[in-house]
């Protein structure tokens, strides 16, 4: 009987340290998991092309468990790297997005100005865009189908303010050098429109 009770005593010490043991390591993959690293966030909307500075950037902790390591943290180097495609204010700046060598052909700023009617009212900052140019019809003359200036350009920023004294908006649009020219001799004549990019 002695040998019976105690077997029966080890099975259930040895059950409870099986126990225990499950669940610390439950616990311990459970803190790993929800640990907090600090990575680089976009402090404000960012065009492909710009070279990013100190003062495009914050930081902020988050938990990404498996997929850390597709996102930029404080420790990866950034001031000085290319934007290859849009970034969002408060994004999280993703590996892919980042490049020390910039892609293809640097980009230009280019302030604009357009009717407040010649644009999407609720488009936002860091949105693709592909502006159009539109003739003005000069009397009895026969109106002339737009045309399509710029492809695959960005909107640096927005000034709404001027829209308090006038019926135009100013706008910076940031596109390629070698597209600055044909933007700048479609604003001789004519109107801008712009208008939100499918691709």
């Amino acid at each position: 009987m002695n040998n019976v009770k105690k077997t029966s005593q080890t099975r259930l010490v040895v059950a409870i340290a099986l126990f225990a043991a499950a669940v610390i390591s439950a616990m311990a993959l459970t803190a790993l998991g929800n640990r907090s690293d600090t990575y680089w966030v976009a402090r404000h909307s960012l065009i492909p092309g710009t070279e990013i500075s100190e003062s495009d950037l914050a930081q902020v902790q988050v938990a990404l468990g498996q997929i850390s390591s597709d996102y930029l943290s404080k420790n990866s180097s950034v001031v000085g790297s290319y934007v290859l495609r849009a970034i969002t204010k408060n994004e999280l700046l993703s590996v892919s997005a980042v490049s020390d060598i910039p892609r293809g052909a640097k980009s230009g700023q280019v302030p604009i100005s357009i009717r407040s009617s010649d644009m999407p009212s609720d488009m936002e900052i860091g949105e693709a865009i592909d502006i159009y140019w539109v003739p003005e019809v000069m009397g009895l003359e026969k109106s002339g189908p737009p045309d399509l200036v710029i492809s695959g350009a960005f909107l640096n920023s927005i000034n709404r303010k001027a829209n308090n004294f006038g019926s135009d908006i100013s706008l910076t649009i940031s596109i390629v050098n070698d597209q600055i020219f044909s933007l700048l001799g479609a604003t001789s004549s004519g109107r801008l429109v712009i208008v939100r990019s499918n691709g």
